[in-house]
């Protein structure tokens, strides 16, 4: 509990001075930010397609999006990566820390654009809409994205309409 009021405050701090988020408080719980993805089904991601997802992973690597976005390579587990764009800028993470991601499970697109297609591998990857690092007490999402924020605070996996 300790550290969700950490995440609250930081959140709230930070969004005010940034300007990211108009939210006054952030009332997260015990119950808040659930996940669905984990190592152990993994290998079933193409059940998720098009759908939300939420998973902790750690970042393995990062680059840069056409939209000048952090674009994650991220270590699920010991052996699976997956691949995550963020719809919002990110200035506090980096390679080797552990984040827990949500949103939009897609196939890897067949036309990629500029570098992409240099490191983006594999069949999915996630359009991600929030972030949450609970070690430094960050949590970034997508300002349109009110609804599915709200949701994940209350403990759901966040609907994707």
């Amino acid at each position: 509990m300790k550290k969700i009021l950490s995440i609250s405050i930081i959140t709230f701090l930070s969004l005010n001075i940034l300007g990211q988020n108009s939210i006054a408080t952030i009332n997260a719980s015990d119950k808040s930010f659930p996940t669905n993805i984990n190592e152990r089904n993994i290998e079933n991601l193409k059940d998720f397609e098009g759908k939300v997802v939420a998973f902790d992973a750690i970042i393995a690597q990062s680059e840069i999006s056409r939209n000048n976005t952090p674009f994650y390579k991220l270590k699920i587990g010991t052996k699976s990566y997956l691949w995550a764009v963020l719809m919002f800028k990110n200035e506090t993470n980096s390679i080797g820390d552990t984040i827990r991601i949500v949103g939009y499970l897609n196939p890897i697109p067949t036309q990629l654009n500029g570098n992409e297609s240099e490191y983006l591998d594999g069949k999915f990857m996630v359009i991600a809409f929030g972030l949450v690092d609970f070690k430094n007490s960050n949590f970034l999402f997508l300002e349109g994205a009110g609804k599915q924020k709200q949701e994940w605070l209350d403990g759901k996996i966040p609907s994707s309409k």
